[in-house]
């Protein structure tokens, strides 16, 4: 303490630092925002392991374009021109993120708990559109690793999510693995000016080309980060499944290319070889067609591709195979078998390994969900709606997978159930697969059910009422009898 206050280079130095800090630089740099070099996020953006994350989004995106590794195939010279080499492409893996997807969220998640609470939940949720929010997180979760939602009010205080694109976003955390702050970066490809919007857990800053435009507050937190539970290298961020079927792909469209570049030349346009001698010689004038002449001996053939099919329909029914089973997909899905009166039993064991998958990306969207209402919680009491935590905790979300099942035989089996008192009716509601708003559905139960009853008391009014007309009537008589 003594040498800071008597050394003459510690004051000095502790005063140029109080002259920064009192600076308009000195305040923003305090702020967290800027460091010497700029701010913070532009050297926190170009660390390995963001990068990496972000050029792995890329290529999978080029891959979805259509710019695969086939079209890199050189072409070659055939009989003196030069022969454009076949290059296949397949598209097959959109055809497997949108099954995945549709098993997954294909039917709207049902939304289970306290009944006025659920019911203004789904009327938010149809408002907002979450529907169509919940695919398209559950395509980016699947086809990248990662997804990311920001949950906000809108201009008309209506509750709404934004599904950030996976190639602008930069979750960022500390060497504990903390989620501190996100970062949403783009560059116009039109003005090429770049755009920072940097999420804090408390506000929001808009950068335009190094310059602050913006600063919002941030009524909810930061986005939700929604992670796949199988880990790339830096183990924050998910591993898509999507890069173990490209090689498959690959090998697939380099083998059918090449059997097409093979048909196409050696065995409808052969090359004709031969052998000995040719003799030049006149050719008649009234002869139909060319004549090759050969000396004694010789010989003309064509040269055409002699190939096994069995074998490379082994190669290439193997390769389609170990694709299925990575994409976890039945093959019968995209008509690779028939599947024409199979039981139960034999539908369930063919889902098997979706299911399996499934069950990971729900977990993971499961825990997204959850942190989505903690948020909707937050923005709902800042509109004088208070939720207590009794309401809150008794809200659960039920997943709808879209897999053929026997839907007669479950509801016979939750039937049976109810009868034995072993299951109540608002959970045979919940997991109906003909009912998603179980509030609803209660409520209109409920109505039915008074007016059932009302129409029977009605009934029985206008039956005493019958009934005491008749005996009026029948008293009527016996008295004009008797005065009779």
């Amino acid at each position: 303490m003594s040498e800071t206050k008597f050394n003459p280079i510690i004051r000095v130095g502790n005063y140029i630092k109080d002259l920064f800090r009192n600076s308009a630089i000195g305040r923003m740099a305090e702020g967290g925002r800027m460091l010497h070099s700029g701010y913070w996020f532009e050297s926190e953006l170009k660390k390995n392991k963001y990068t990496d994350r972000i050029s792995r989004v890329n290529d999978i995106d080029e891959y979805m374009r259509r710019e695969h590794k086939v079209l890199s195939r050189p072409n070659f010279e055939f009989k003196e021109k030069t022969f454009e080499t076949a290059k296949i492409i397949l598209q097959t893996l959109k055809s497997i993120i949108k099954f995945h997807v549709s098993y997954i969220c294909g039917h709207p998640v049902s939304i289970t708990g306290d009944k006025e609470f659920v019911s203004y939940l789904n009327k938010m949720y149809k408002k907002g559109n979450y529907n169509k929010v919940d695919l398209a997180v559950t395509k980016d979760l699947i086809t990248y690793g990662d997804a990311f939602e920001y949950v906000y009010l809108d201009e008309n205080d209506n509750i709404q999510s934004k599904v950030i694109r996976n190639k602008d976003s930069y979750p960022i955390y500390d060497s504990n693995g903390a989620y501190t702050n996100f970062v949403e970066y783009w560059k116009d490809e039109d003005t090429r000016k770049e755009h920072y919007v940097v999420y804090y857990p408390d506000k929001v800053e808009i950068y335009e080309d190094n310059r602050l435009v913006d600063t919002k507050v941030n009524l909810t937190g930061l986005p939700i980060w929604y992670s796949s539970m199988d880990k790339s290298k830096y183990d924050k961020f998910g591993d898509p499944v999507i890069l173990d079927l490209i090689p498959l792909i690959d090998a697939i469209e380099n083998l059918l290319s090449k059997l097409d570049d093979a048909v196409t030349t050696l065995s409808l346009n052969p090359l004709g070889i031969v052998t000995g001698q040719r003799v030049d010689s006149s050719i008649p004038n009234n002869i139909a067609g060319a004549v090759l002449n050969l000396e004694d001996g010789a010989d003309f053939k064509y040269a055409n591709a002699q190939m096994d099919r069995n074998s490379i329909k082994l190669e290439l029914d193997y390769i389609i195979q170990q694709f299925y089973a990575v994409a976890c997909v039945p093959s019968s899905i995209l008509g690779q078998s028939n599947v024409a009166n199979v039981s139960e039993t034999s539908i369930t064991m063919l889902y098997q390994q979706t299911d399996n998958v499934a069950r990971q990306y729900i977990a993971s969207l499961l825990e997204g969900f959850y942190i989505r209402l903690a948020y909707i919680r937050k923005l709902l009491e800042l509109k004088n709606i208070p939720i207590s935590d009794e309401v809150f905790d008794s809200v659960n979300i039920m997943f709808n997978v879209n897999r053929p099942v026997d839907n007669k035989s479950d509801m016979e089996n939750m039937k049976m159930q109810y009868e034995c008192g072993a299951m109540s009716r608002q959970t045979i509601i919940d997991r109906s697969p003909y009912t998603t708003n179980t509030a609803l559905e209660l409520e209109r139960i409920e109505s039915e059910r008074i007016k059932v009853e009302q129409e029977d008391i009605g009934k029985v009014k206008e039956d005493e009422k019958v009934t005491l007309d008749d005996e009026k009537d029948e008293l009527e008589d016996l008295i004009d009898n008797k005065a009779d």
